[in-house]
């Protein structure tokens, strides 16, 4: 499980909600590789969450 995921259900975690760490690493893993790729092209990407 990546770092950002154990983080993340831990934080949920604080606030009762139980988040399956498959499926955070799931979650958080395409907005990753996407970044990843993006900085590999000299490029931005840009994230807003509602």
């Amino acid at each position: 499980m990546s770092v950002v995921a154990a983080s993340w259900t831990q934080l949920r975690a604080e606030d009762a909600e139980i988040i399956d760490t498959e499926i955070a690493d799931a979650i958080v893993g395409d907005p990753a590789a996407l970044v990843s790729s993006a900085r590999r092209r000299n490029q931005s990407v840009y994230c807003w969450v509602a």
